[in-house]
């Protein structure tokens, strides 16, 4: 009766373990696939070790001279649905602070708006999608420096597909921006796709 007894225990207790790793295991799943939609856990820690490295300032401007871009820049993290920030309205542009700054080692994400507001106004990167290979971005930052880019492709990815590349290139310093693109989705209140330009510093 002993021995029944504790194999009796053993099983409940085996049982209650794998059940408790399953709901952990499901969980860490479901959380990846909400961080991924735009920047994977990993790889978000991995670039903030590489601000450490740096005395870049914060951004504060960015300007593309082809497409009449000339914009503040503010301090964003994630969103509550857990993608990447963006600013509240049409004019300005947003750095992603939980990665490096522009001109640092790694890749410093800029985001903004795309599309015409109900008012009528027109979102700060509207013009984004005529950017070309070896067009100029300009990122000033709070110590008065100029960062120089230079674009080297462009990409568009379903709105909620998963990218790590945005994020994970640190072997130079590299800065992508994204804006929305595609068809207006309109009981979604958001666009199809969204635009992806990846440029590099000079």
């Amino acid at each position: 009766m002993f021995i029944l007894k504790k194999n009796i225990a053993i099983y409940y207790t085996l049982m209650a373990f794998l059940m408790f790793s399953a709901f952990y295991l499901m969980l860490g799943f479901y959380l990846q696939g909400n961080i991924n939609k735009l920047v994977p856990a990993p790889v978000s820690q991995t670039m903030t070790s590489e601000v450490t490295q740096s005395s870049s300032g914060l951004p504060t401007q960015l300007i593309i001279p082809t497409i009449n871009v000339n914009a503040q820049i503010i301090s964003l993290g994630l969103a509550s649905d857990g993608s990447v920030d963006v600013p509240k309205g049409p004019h300005q542009t947003s750095w992603f602070n939980l990665g490096p700054k522009p001109g640092e080692k790694g890749s410093a994400v800029i985001s903004g708006h795309y599309g015409i507001w109900k008012n009528g106004t027109d979102s700060v990167f509207n013009l984004l999608p005529n950017l070309k290979i070896g067009d100029n971005i300009y990122v000033k930052d709070e110590k008065g420096i100029t960062h120089s880019f230079v674009v080297e492709k462009t990409k568009i990815y379903g709105k909620n597909e998963i990218v790590p590349e945005i994020f994970n290139k640190n072997d130079d310093a590299y800065l992508n921006i994204i804006t929305c693109n595609g068809t207006w989705l309109a009981n979604e209140k958001t666009y199809s796709q969204r635009l992806v330009v990846f440029a590099k510093e000079q």
